[in-house]
């Protein structure tokens, strides 16, 4: 990267470091991290006026010319960060869309790229997140850039101030559910980590809306008002929906896991003004998902019969022939699964 003259057109109410790192990040169209610019500037890279200025605390005034004489300090631009998608951002707060397959956080493979790191990388400083998505979903998620910012966030996500929403591709169930429904079953998290529907288990509610009803599938839109790990999942699939793609829960196969998180709503930390993020719904929720011969032949039974029409009911209505094996509402399997991953 060719050396740098940058004019000071007024006198800066900053210190050096920080009016540097700012006009850098103009320059070069990426965050250029503060820290990084303090070091060069006690490294004696940067010239004001012609001499060489080592105090990054020194107040730049009007007039004179800063000279960044090389940049070997500052690491090439990670393709993968730049190329994230910001769905909103501002001095406080970063919202992103999260691709599939990237995991919200590292783990023990510290070659592993993850969302919070990219995150940094593009913001050029620390991040804070108080929710996660599985590396299979998609979608919204919000961090904090500023302290300030980020025990605000944290008050929220704990008082359940925050609203999301997420969209989901499930297996038919056995019984046809009516328009909106709410899972209200105990989660409980094994020491080996897998998570089941189960009495003994934490308080959990996921409430469902049916967006579609397809032949093999239902579009559902699902909003989880506790946040438990897996809870959507296996909520879910204790009711005989699984996710397409789903594999852990008993998921018809599919090419990714089928769970998006579609929006989330909240009041901005520092503002108070409400503030909604949404995600587009990724193409593969707008047409039904194929599946292989051999999954269909392993989906349920369906009752095709529409679901009884009108106030939303707490549990899927009961089926209407005397021909079902399940009388009344339905039995709420509990399921098995892996340890791991994160909330949803």
């Amino acid at each position: 990267m060719k050396p740098l003259s940058i004019v000071v057109r007024e006198d800066a109410m900053v210190p050096f470091d920080r009016w540097l790192a700012t006009e850098l990040s103009r320059a070069l169209g990426r965050p250029v991290p503060r820290s990084l610019v303090r070091k060069a500037i006690v490294g004696g890279v940067v010239a004001v006026g012609g001499r060489i200025v080592r105090d990054p605390g020194t107040m730049p005034k009007r007039g004179p010319s800063v000279f960044v004489r090389h940049f070997s300090w500052l690491p090439e631009a990670d393709p993968a960060a730049h190329s994230l998608r910001v769905l909103y951002t501002d001095d406080s707060i970063i919202a992103v869309d999260k691709p599939v397959g990237l995991p919200t956080h590292g783990n023990k493979d510290a070659d592993r790229p993850n969302l919070t790191a990219l995150v940094e990388r593009r913001t050029g400083g620390p991040v804070f997140v108080h929710h996660r998505l599985d590396a299979g979903t998609s979608g919204v998620v919000l961090f904090a850039k500023a302290p300030e910012a980020n025990a605000s966030l944290a008050r929220s996500f704990v008082g359940r101030e925050v609203d999301k929403t997420y969209v989901a591709l499930v297996a038919r169930p056995p019984i046809d559910w009516p328009s909106a429904i709410t899972i209200d079953t105990p989660i409980l998290v094994s020491e080996n980590g897998s998570v089941r529907v189960d009495r003994s288990g934490v308080p959990a509610e996921t409430r469902v809306r049916v967006l579609e009803r397809r032949t093999d599938c239902l579009l559902v839109e699902a909003k989880p008002v506790t946040g438990r790990k897996h809870q959507i999942r296996v909520h879910l699939a204790s009711l005989g929906a699984p996710i397409l793609g789903d594999r852990r829960y008993g998921g018809p196969p599919a090419d990714r896991l089928m769970l998006h998180a579609e929006r989330i709503e909240l009041e901005h930390p520092l503002t108070g003004r409400r503030l909604v993020v949404s995600s587009p719904r990724p193409e593969e929720f707008g047409v039904r998902a194929p599946l292989s011969r051999s999954s269909r032949s392993r989906l349920p039974e369906i009752d095709r019969r529409p679901a009884t029409r009108g106030a939303p009911e707490r549990r899927p209505a009961a089926p209407r022939s005397g021909k079902s094996s399940h009388k009344g509402r339905p039995r709420r399997k509990p399921v098995d699964g892996g340890g791991g991953g994160s909330r949803r």
